[in-house]
């Protein structure tokens, strides 16, 4: 057996060097070969240490299915056992070839495959892509999401994850937004728990660490869990989570003040000495400027796209939860009582308050892009119930161009044939093929979001069909929408709903669900009339 000296700078066989001469850095022998690098060059070597293939490289690595990855100045390529080119082109860089194909990246940074004549196996671009095992491989798209392909380059299930590992024993380690699990080759979840980190299945078990940081062992057979280290809580981790609020109010302040925003000028802002010097200091330590006075990465991305989020979360929805101890005991939102309206009257009326509020409503219609292409829309009449932003119905606009759109709201600003002013707890008039609703109903109690239902209802026949964009919760109490029901309750009286909720609620209307589509966060329930 030839191994590595410990330095790398050659070869060992039998605890003696297989040769006298030392290298800059020798690489393993594959195929009786190795690449090693000498001063300046990088060459290849047999294990009589003769020089092979009269050639240098900048850079070269080992020989895998009978080719090596090698570098010249005009990039990357592969040279097969005779040292001879395996194709013309050139690349910002090269994997190694495994079940005769190669990931390589061109000058541009797009990712792709290509075959063992070094032609190119799909036309996708990616942003990134990974070996092949049991002809599948994780490519990541441009959103920076994951999916499995085949060796041609096909999708293999269609559903994207935040991180995707390959498949071992016909399962595959996938992330979401709650944490890790394991999925099918139809990218179907085998359970619903997730956890903190997770391996793959050894035998019928797999490795996995919960939020609570206690491994784990899980059961190929049933998922059930057995415990390897007791349950153990960190009291100071609850505890710093208890006044995490206050760094977020403190956070709140300093936008308010436009601080981050004018931060080029802080010596001459218009505050007191101590206030300034409290702010310097805080955000230093918060790594959101540097000691010069300068945006840090993450005080740029906070100030120039995080800030009307955090300025309208920690606004009036923070203050109004002063009094959740209220609405509980009551059942009810408490926004009303303490500002004398109800929140969609009030920011009507509140100018700073209605501008923050479209912006949060715009920022948030991106939950449905994944969903839109589920409509599957040609030239229907569609109405947007609800969606005085617009911005809901302009992105249906843009990907079904021949659809003819309106929005239905009672808060639109001028009526023309795009816009129609309404009350949606009111009866309305409204004949079209295609109802859509986005996150209306949690707004309300079942009371009102029936109301809501039957005035619809009565606007739709046999062939209209209604889709709604809501959260579901899920039944196995993963907190999907659970934390925000508390926020909604206190807010504006209404809640995220279970499936069964859903189901409920419709069926009183005389309408029912055709089918639902999940994608992260949010639900596409597709409704038709009784």
């Amino acid at each position: 057996m030839i191994t590595l000296s410990l330095d790398e700078t050659h070869h060992i066989k039998e605890g003696k060097p297989l040769y006298d001469t030392r290298y800059k850095k020798v690489m393993s022998f594959h195929e009786g070969i190795a690449p090693v690098e000498g001063n300046e060059k990088a060459f290849f070597i047999d294990m009589h240490n003769n020089r092979l293939f009269n050639r240098f490289f900048e850079k070269a690595y080992g020989f895998y299915e009978g080719k090596a990855a090698v570098k010249e100045k005009e990039g990357w390529f592969h040279i097969d056992t005779n040292g001879n080119d395996v194709y013309s082109e050139r690349y910002a860089w090269t994997g190694n070839y495994n079940e005769e194909r190669c990931i390589v990246r061109d000058f541009e940074g797009n990712y792709f495959h290509i075959d063992e004549t070094g032609k190119r196996v799909y036309e996708q671009n990616y942003s990134y892509g990974g070996d092949f095992k049991y002809g599948i491989a994780v490519i990541v798209n441009e959103s920076g999401k994951s999916t499995h392909i085949d060796r041609n380059g096909k999708l293999l299930h269609c559903k994207y994850f935040d991180e995707l590992n390959i498949f071992h024993k016909g399962f595959a380690v996938a992330k979401d937004e709650k944490g890790y699990f394991h999925i099918d080759k139809t990218g179907k979840a085998l359970y619903p728990q997730r956890y903190r980190k997770l391996e793959d299945f050894y035998n019928g078990r797999a490795l996995a660490t919960t939020f609570q940081g206690n491994k784990i062992v899980l059961n190929e057979s049933d998922f059930s869990e057995i415990e390897l280290t007791k349950p153990q809580i960190d009291k100071n981790e609850i505890l710093n989570e208890a006044f995490g609020y206050f760094n977020y109010q403190i956070l709140f302040a300093i936008l308010k003040l436009d601080i981050l925003k004018n931060i080029k000028n802080f010596d001459r802002l218009d505050l007191p000495e101590i206030s300034k010097k409290l702010i310097f200091r805080w955000l230093v330590s918060k790594k959101l400027i540097d000691r010069d006075y300068r945006l840090t990465p993450l005080g740029k991305v906070i100030e120039r796209e995080l800030k009307d989020i955090i300025l309208y979360w920690r606004d009036l929805p923070f203050k109004t939860s002063a009094y959740m101890t209220e609405s509980l005991k009551q059942g009810d939102e408490f926004f009303s009582k303490l500002y004398g309206k109800e929140f969609f009257i009030f920011i009507e009326e509140d100018q700073e308050a209605n501008a923050l509020f479209q912006k949060i409503s715009a920022y948030y219609t991106d939950d449905y892009d994944r969903l839109l292409p589920y409509l599957h829309l040609t030239n229907e009449t569609v109405c947007d119930i609800g969606g005085g932003n617009e911005k809901l119905a302009q992105k249906i606009r843009k990907l079904y161009p021949n659809v003819t759109m309106t929005i239905a709201d009672k808060f639109v600003k001028t009526e023309d044939g795009f816009r129609k002013k309404i009350n949606f707890f009111e009866p309305f008039d409204i004949q079209c093929d295609i109802f859509v609703m986005s996150r209306v109903l949690h707004d309300w109690n079942d009371e009102k979001a029936l109301l809501i239902l039957r005035n619809l209802s009565k606007n739709m026949d046999a062939d209209t069909v209604l889709y709604l964009f809501e959260t579901i919760v899920p039944d196995d109490y993963r907190d999907r929408g659970i934390t925000l029901s508390f926020h909604l309750l206190n807010f504006l009286g209404g809640y995220e709903r279970t499936l069964d909720d859903f189901k409920n609620l419709l069926d009183r209307a005389r309408l029912k669900i055709v089918k639902t589509q999940t994608e992260n966060l949010i639900s596409l329930i597709q409704v038709v009339k009784k």
